[in-house]
């Protein structure tokens, strides 16, 4: 008798769970012509607590009807989040003409906490797939041309921008040869303005003034760059290897030259003494001592290089 009354029970909760929900399958139309598309609506409405196994339809259906497409399960729930619904999108299509019946499809789903499961099916459908009517008393037309479609600028770009570059090319080419034809160099690097010697020394000095680097304590720096600027102007404008002399071998080789003012050779004989200090004995001049070296040195280029019949060759600046 328990076993009896378990059975009533289970079939009347069927009843009832069959009751809350509704499985629906809805084409789009049900007329279609032959190798078109048409859409069909899978629904599922019921309690929000049904765990639903979703119906797979395979890729054919009646041997001719194909789903091309299938759609994700959109989710909805009612304004009391206790009923959803389920909806999925299909798209079939057909290639052979006649009037087909889609059999009904079947939901399972159970209701919690009943492990039970029941199954909804939906109503069999109707599908006619229809041929294109052809008038045969009609003369047959040949297939129509391809469309002209203008062509935009934006797709003529590559094409100009490509063509530049070809004339481009050949102007260079052209131009490339008859430089080699007429013996000419390609490239013609420009030459550098020659300086004279005392146009140059004078140039370096205004750098080192701009340094300050007795300014920064720097001395020793600031007297050797000074004697050195004072010898390269020397080995140019009196041909005197005067960067390998010593500064009395200098001051001697100077005293011998007739053009060359004994007052700017005595002017230089004090820079030479005082950078000489500086460096071996570290000596630190005042700031009145390093201007007169610069100053003596500005005015020792002066004399020597207007006292100088022959100017020495232009020096490269």
């Amino acid at each position: 008798m328990n076993r009896i009354f378990a059975i009533l029970v289970a079939c009347l909760f069927s009843i009832t769970g069959f009751g809350q929900v509704m499985v629906t399958a809805k084409l789009d139309t049900n007329a279609m012509l032959i190798g078109d598309h048409v859409g069909m609506t899978l629904t599922y409405t019921g309690p929000a607590k049904t765990q639903v196994i979703w119906p797979f339809l395979p890729d054919t259906i009646l041997g001719n009807i194909t789903v091309i497409g299938r759609g994700k399960i959109d989710t909805t729930y009612s304004s009391d989040k206790k009923g959803i619904t389920l909806t999925q999108q299909l798209n079939f299509t057909c290639y052979d003409s006649g009037f087909y019946t889609i059999p009904g499809i079947s939901f399972l789903y159970r209701n919690f906490p009943d492990t039970t499961r029941f199954t909804a099916t939906t109503d069999m459908m109707l599908l006619a797939v229809h041929t294109v009517k052809v008038d045969t008393a009609q003369t047959i037309k040949p297939i129509k041309n391809p469309l002209k479609v203008p062509i935009t600028f934006r797709e003529m770009i590559p094409w100009i921008l490509g063509g530049l570059a070809v004339i481009l090319l050949i102007i260079a080419a052209v131009w490339y040869f008859r430089k080699r034809k007429n013996k000419e160099p390609v490239f013609r690097l420009k030459s550098r303005v020659k300086l004279l010697p005392h146009e140059l020394a004078l140039q370096e000095l205004e750098k080192l003034r701009v340094k300050k680097l007795w300014q920064d304590g720097k001395m020793k720096e600031y007297h050797s760059e000074l004697t050195e600027i004072l010898r390269n102007y020397i080995e140019h404008q009196f041909n005197i290897p005067a960067l390998e002399l010593t500064s009395a071998e200098l001051v001697d080789n100077l005293m011998q030259i007739s053009s060359c003012p004994k007052q700017a050779v005595d002017k230089l004989c004090d820079i030479l003494i005082m950078a000489d200090i500086v460096k071996f004995a570290k000596a630190k001049p005042l700031p009145a001592d390093n201007e007169k070296s610069l100053t003596d040195g500005i005015s020792f280029i002066y004399d020597t290089a207007q006292a100088n019949d022959v100017v020495g060759n232009g020096v490269e600046g």
